[in-house]
């Protein structure tokens, strides 16, 4: 059932009214990723400062700047347990918020084809796809990383970095080369993003394999570049505005804090996964409900 902009999402706003708890997958996975850098701080902790604490006498008496140089001696001692920490803490990351992410997608597709969804439309669809999705990030971030290639001429051109710490005016060619880089690997990591918005929406919903979900999302992207664009504009946009609330007015507000940091866990997220989703399924000519029929009473909406 095809439907306009304007119709997705008055009508994906709709749904996500009616199921709030389409936000569960969300809290659970923010739960759940707390818990997982509260380990990795710690055991990271414990490797880096455990070869220096014997030398502390008094530890209140350390200054910040010894503490840092304490922390990176500890982390260059153990570059390569430290490096193998920091991949299978993001590894696990990445798997935890793949099932949840798949969860999400599911329920959304439940509550868009039929109105309503349980929480075990997130075990299942979560338990379904979870592989598939973890393998799909991980593809994703081997694309983004592939940017790195317009960081080279700068980095050939500024040339020893020891002669730019000495002389950085020497290397202001090289510097220019460099920041021209980051700029292009900036537009190159937004462009990836949004031409693979659906990637996942198309891997849950159509059952695809990573790559296929990945080539379906490029395709789905040329035929419905506005629409796309629009709802990738506006999550953009909003999270914006909700970190510069944050920044600025929740400085002098605990409360104002609070609320900024757990907006887009219980609203955002959510709501902008019913977009996408009502969005990919309107799209593909499947089945939609009209929540508005589900809302309505005896005397009408």
């Amino acid at each position: 059932m095809y439907e306009d902009f304007g119709t997705i999402i008055n009508r994906g706003l709709r749904s996500w009214v009616r199921n709030p708890n389409i936000c569960i997958p969300f809290v659970l996975s923010f739960f759940f990723e707390m818990v997982l850098y509260i380990l990795f701080f710690g055991v990271m902790g414990l490797l880096i400062f455990s070869s220096s604490s014997g030398t502390i006498i008094d530890p209140a008496a350390i200054s910040q700047t010894e503490l840092l140089s304490m922390a990176w001696k500890g982390f260059t001692d153990n570059i390569f347990l430290s490096a193998l920490l920091i991949l299978v803490f993001f590894l696990i990351g990445v798997f935890i918020q793949s099932f949840f992410i798949a969860g999400a997608i599911g329920m959304a597709k439940k509550a868009s084809e039929t109105g309503d969804t349980v929480l075990s439309d997130m075990v299942t669809s979560g338990s379904k796809n979870i592989f598939r999705l973890f393998l799909t990030v991980l593809l994703i971030v081997l694309l983004l990383l592939a940017g790195i290639i317009f960081m080279v001429p700068g980095a050939l051109a500024i040339g020893d970095p020891g002669l730019l710490i000495k002389d950085p005016e020497a290397s202001l060619q090289g510097i220019g080369v460099m920041t021209s880089g980051a700029v292009l690997w900036g537009l190159y990591i937004i462009i990836l993003n949004i031409v693979l918005s659906v990637t996942s929406y198309a891997l849950v919903i159509d059952e695809l394999e990573p790559l296929e979900a990945l080539s379906e999302s490029f395709h789905f992207f040329m035929k419905n570049k506005i629409d796309v664009f629009l709802i990738w504009g506006s999550f953009v946009g909003l999270s914006f505005i909700n970190a510069f609330v944050g920044e600025y007015i929740g400085s002098r507000s605990l409360l104002v804090t609070g609320l900024t940091y757990m907006l887009p866990v219980f609203i955002l997220r959510p709501l902008v996964t019913v977009f996408w989703t009502r969005l990919y399924v309107s799209r593909k000519g499947k089945k939609l409900y009209n929540p508005a029929d589900l809302l309505s009473g005896p005397d009408g909406p």
